[in-house]
């Protein structure tokens, strides 16, 4: 899986090491289903133009592992605020949208 070797890539974590591999893939696969869920209806799978969403979507979730469910943390000076994972890629989903659907051809039906 192409998307898993980026991740892994992505996280420096060497494509040998299989210890994450089961966690990564559910987590791919998450992100998988958030990307699809605003794509048309009657994909089974996130277009290649869009798998790099998947692959970042990907490696935030990871990041936040065992800070699942926080808005903000802060200690010692040190402040994080978590925001919308994918919202600063809905622009280029939408724009994806709007390509798919100019793409379309009409029918032409003789009576």
């Amino acid at each position: 899986m192409a998307v898993l070797d980026d991740v892994k890539l992505l996280l420096d974590i060497p494509e040998s090491d299989a210890d994450l591999d089961n966690k990564l893939n559910l987590i791919i696969k998450n992100a998988e289903r958030q990307v699809l869920s605003y794509l048309p209806s009657g994909l089974d799978n996130v277009p290649n133009e869009l798998e790099y969403i998947v692959c970042e979507l990907s490696v935030t979730r990871f990041n936040r592992l065992g800070n699942e469910g926080m808005s903000s943390y802060s200690q010692e000076g040190e402040s994080i605020t978590y925001g919308d994972d994918i919202a600063p890629y809905l622009s280029a989903i939408q724009a994806w949208n709007n390509m798919q659907k100019n793409n379309t051809r009409g029918v032409v039906r003789f009576l």
